[in-house]
Order: structure tokens, then C-alpha cells, then sequence
């Protein structure tokens, strides 16, 4: 059965969890593997690639923009690129704001692109103002509204290289954008961040497959300006995808949750720098292998501030998990996520005061009050459109009471589409609310 079909569900408490379980491939670095692919004239493999619904949009996009993609075996993708994207193309993001803003990036140097999306009330309320605003320095025409929001039209008859700008306080996917973007320009590319860059870590995915698929991006120390030299181009290349942080960030926190021994096989752990070090610090078990990270959890939490600069995808899960420490932890350098599928500090805190959290806001922090015998639950929440809200919520109902019941979780695919199923492999309990 797959449980996100459904448009309610109810996560039971649970005991104990014992087993194995693989994170899904990485949806970071399929979504830019797969566009990387694309733009190169030829064949490119990539081993492992996510099968997460972000992903899909972006193969689905590339697919209307000329490139070529075939499944030899259900991990493994084929991109056959024509090195020449197709004109007056409408492209269909899906929820996810990495892809629309990558291949805002990359679409620049076409005459007639327009993106739309269904998702009118999650990505569709998305500001891409500070990309609006590089772009059209660089020449492109853009046609939208005050806030950058969809629809966005790009013509870009006239796009040049140069210097430019880009506010990066918000996402960083505005500067992964532009250095796509360079890859592609007759002319040398500098993009300097004038103010901080709160999430580096999936900028350096954007530059390891850049640096795979032969654009070299030169960079400063402190990440505050990037240099794309003239003339570069995008060439096949072969990917092996890694684990993805936010599935593996929430599989780590609901190990240790609760009386707990579980192996999480990976193939690789990128973007969650400080995150088993925070584990470590709140008391859980953590054994870290080259391949295999082994959780016992179940025994009493310390209350620890987290920088979520370091992790951004683990803040969620992490502070589900804080919710059931001595004392209280802040997360905090987090104003970023915001700007996600939903606001995940006001729409969070507000599902985890309706579960039975105490929590509280700032503009760059979210403050939680940790009980550790949990929440009564019984009460149902809402996912808003997002996956790390349904995986974090999933935990508070695993260590409660009476369970809590999940509205709309079919958001989880956006990373993780079995997620539940891997839960009651587990020995967690789920059941259908329909």
C-alpha cells in the first residue's frame, strides 16, 4: 500500500524501532546532476538518482527543454543533451523552488521561457525578487510581478556576462542559479553575495557538479564571491548521487527518539555538517561507520542550541526531536527557511503548539521548550505543503501518547515517497484516515 495516496493518516505511538534503513538518493543532487546533464551536448549517467517528486519536475522540465532522458534500470538515468535548449517553452517547476530557480538560471540565454506552477499557494507565494533583479542586470528581459512571484517569463536575447549582485539572506538557490547561468555565457561571470550566505552547504553541492561536468567556478575563502571564467561549457559527465540530508536528517532524529536500534545505511552524508555532532551532544548513541550510521536512542535528551546554517533541511526534524529534551533549545541563524515550501519557523511553530509543544519565535530562531514525556496528542496537523513539516510531525506523534494524525502527507514524496512504508518496516505503526 503507499500511504501517501491518502489525504489523512494517523502516526501511532511506538515503543521501540529496530532495523536497517536506507535514506533515499539525494534530491539536491539529482536535481542538478539531472540539469547539468542536460545542458551538456551527450550522454550522461547518473547512478542512484532520487525518485523524489522535486526531482521528477526537474527531469519533466529538461524533458520539455530538448534534453533526452531514459531509465535503463529504475536507479540509474540516461541524459542525452543537445546542447542547445529549446525556445518558447512553458515549464512546470512543480512545488519545488530549487528547481524553478536553477533553471531560471539556466533558461536565461533562451529567447521565450515562461514558468507556471499548479501549486498556486506554496510555490506560487515564493518571492524571486533577488533573482529577478540579478537576472535583469545581466541583460535578461523578465516579465512577472513586484515580488518576482510565478508566472515568470524570461527573454533572454540580450543576456551578457559581467558583474552582478545577488541577496543570498533568503536562499542560496538564487546564486546556484546564476553559476549555472555562467556556465553558459560567451563572457566571464562574477557573482558577489553583498550581504551573507546563510546556507553554504548546497552551494558546494552546486559547485561539485559544476566542477564534474567541466564549468570551474573559482571562489573566495569566504563564499562571498564566485568567478565563472569566459567561454565555459557544460561537458558529459557520469554522477553517483549520495544520501539525501533531510530524509537522513529526519531518519537519525526518529532513531533517537525513542527506545531505538537502527542502522541507517548510506552512500554518503552531505549537507548535515553539525548534525551528528548535536546528536552526540543531546546524549544520543550515534556510531558513524563509512558507510552505515548505527542510532540507539530512548534514553534522556539534553536540551542544545543548533546553528541552522550548518544543516538547513535538519532543523525541523532536529527541533521535533528537542521537543523532548530537558530544558530548552534554540535554533537559530534560520531565517532562511522561511522562504521554503512554507514558512517552517511560523507554520512549524504552529503545528507544534497544536500537537502540545510549547515553542516560540523569532525572526532568525525558533525556541523550543522540550517535555520529555512528550505530548498527549490525539489532535490532528497540517503539513503545509511540505515535506520536512510531515516527517517532523510524524516524530512528535511516534513519541506521544495517543499518536497524532498527519492532513495532505503525500507533501513527503517531495523527498522521501516511502517514507512511511520505511517507518513501519521499522516497527512504527501507521494507519489510513480516509
Amino acid at each position: 500500500m503507499s500511504f501517501i495516496q491518502h489525504k489523512a493518516l494517523h502516526v501511532h505511538p511506538a515503543d521501540r524501532l529496530k532495523g536497517t534503513v536506507n535514506p533515499p538518493a539525494s534530491k539536491s543532487y539529482s536535481a542538478r546532476a539531472v540539469l547539468a546533464a542536460a545542458l551538456a551536448p551527450g550522454r550522461s549517467e547518473i547512478e542512484n538518482i532520487a525518485t523524489s517528486q522535486n526531482v521528477r519536475a526537474m527531469i519533466d522540465s529538461c524533458r520539455a527543454l530538448g534534453a533526452g532522458i531514459d531509465y535503463p534500470a529504475p536507479d540509474r538515468l540516461v541524459v542525452t543533451g543537445s546542447g542547445r535548449q529549446r525556445d518558447g517553452v512553458t515549464v512546470n517547476p512543480g512545488n519545488s523552488g530549487v528547481v524553478l530557480r536553477l533553471l531560471l538560471g539556466a533558461t536565461a540565454v533562451l529567447r521565450r521561457t515562461t514558468f507556471m506552477t499548479p501549486f498556486s499557494a506554496s510555490l506560487g507565494r515564493r518571492s524571486n525578487s533577488e533573482m529577478v533583479d540579478a537576472l535583469r542586470a545581466l541583460g535578461v528581459e523578465v516579465t512577472t510581478d513586484g515580488e518576482g512571484r510565478l508566472p515568470i517569463t524570461l527573454d533572454g536575447t540580450h543576456v551578457h556576462g559581467g558583474e552582478v549582485s545577488v541577496d543570498s539572506r533568503r536562499s542560496s538557490q538564487f546564486l546556484s542559479g546564476l553559476l549555472f547561468l555562467g556556465g553558459l555565457l560567451d563572457e566571464p561571470l562574477t557573482v558577489r553575495v553583498p550581504d551573507e550566505l546563510k546556507a553554504s552547504a548546497p552551494v558546494h553541492t552546486t559547485l561539485d557538479v559544476l566542477r564534474r561536468t567541466g564549468v570551474e567556478v573559482t571562489h573566495a575563502d569566504d563564499f562571498m564571491s564566485f568567478h565563472v571564467p569566459a567561454g565555459s561549457r557544460f561537458e558529459p559527465a557520469r554522477h553517483s548521487v549520495g544520501s539525501d540530508p533531510a530524509s537522513t536528517a529526519a531518519l537519525l532524529a526518529l532513531a533517537a527518539a525513542v527506545d531505538s536500534t537502527v542502522d541507517i545505511d548510506h552512500l554518503g552524508l552531505e549537507e548535515l555538517d553539525g548534525v551528528l555532532e548535536y546528536l552526540d551532544d543531546m546524549g544520543v548513541s550515534v556510531d558513524v561507520g563509512e558507510r552505515g550510521v548505527r542510532v540507539r536512542g530512548g534514553g534522556d535528551l539534553r536540551a542544545v542550541d543548533f546553528d541552522g546554517s550548518k544543516a538547513p533541511d535538519a532543523v525541523l526534524p532536529l527541533a521535533a526531536l528537542a521537543a523532548h529534551a530537558d530544558g530548552t533549545s534554540r535554533f537559530h541563524t534560520i531565517e532562511h527557511i522561511r522562504y521554503k515550501e512554507c514558512d517552517r519557523i511560523s507554520d512549524f511553530r504552529r503545528e507544534l503548539e497544536r500537537a502540545g509543544v510549547r515553542a516560540e519565535e523569532k525572526r532568525d530562531e525558533l525556541i523550543v521548550h522540550g517535555s520529555p514525556e512528550g505530548v498527549r496528542g490525539g489532535v490532528a496537523v497540517d503539513s503545509h505543503y511540505d515535506h520536512a513539516v510531515v516527517m517532523a510531525m510524524s516524530l512528535i506523534g511516534l513519541r506521544s501518547r495517543e499518536g497524532l494524525s498527519v492532513r495532505d502527507p503525500q507533501y513527503v514524496a517531495q523527498t522521501f515517497p516511502d517514507f512511511f512504508e520505511r517507518l513501519q518496516r521499522l516497527g512504527g505503526h501507521v494507519t489510513v484516515l480516509d
